[in-house]
């Protein structure tokens, strides 16, 4: 589907300049939080993005449900909506619901890094990173390499999910 209306293509530039920025911060930070905040602020914003492109053009109606205070405000909301919706299967599910995880760990917890017994755990369970790669992690990887290798291909996989979900976009009925 082609992109026709003014707001939709800035959004979907201001989606690539966010692109740039995210890439910039996350591929060359070296703070522990910063990575996962950052890493997961991009997929936060690129699940909005999806769910902007299927639900009918902005209205009161959609802006409300998908602002913070919303029903679909939050970041599980949304991953458990494209996962109902068949635009995201049960696998990127889960690992989104993991990364999820790691972020409320890293947000509730002063002292965190990558070398913590709960986020190992999370990391070593990711499997898109595999199936996307085509292979397991290289013995030795850390958990911060296996979550970076995650995040990179979750955001390219939604990138991909965002065009199925506008060339199926909903309208609303007058």
């Amino acid at each position: 589907m082609i992109i026709n209306e003014k707001k939709e293509v800035e959004r979907y530039f201001d989606i690539q300049e966010g692109l740039i920025s995210f890439h910039n911060q996350f591929n060359y930070e070296s703070n522990d939080r910063a990575i996962v905040v950052v890493g997961l602020a991009f997929i936060e914003d690129q699940l909005l993005y999806c769910l902007e492109s299927f639900l009918p053009k902005k209205s009161s109606t959609v802006e409300k449900i998908l602002s913070h205070r919303g029903f679909l405000g939050t970041y599980s909301a949304k991953v458990d909506l494209l996962y109902c919706l068949g635009f995201i299967d049960k696998m990127i599910k889960t690992d989104l619901d993991g990364l999820g995880q790691i972020r409320n760990l890293f947000a509730h917890k002063v002292n965190i890094s990558f070398k913590h017994d709960q986020v190992i755990k999370i990391c070593n369970e990711f499997k898109w990173y595999k199936t996307a790669m085509m292979m397991n992690a290289p013995e030795g990887a850390t958990s911060k390499e296996i979550f970076k290798v995650e995040v990179n291909n979750i955001v390219s996989h939604l990138s991909g999910i965002a065009s199925i979900c506008r060339g199926e976009k909903r309208q609303l009925k007058n």
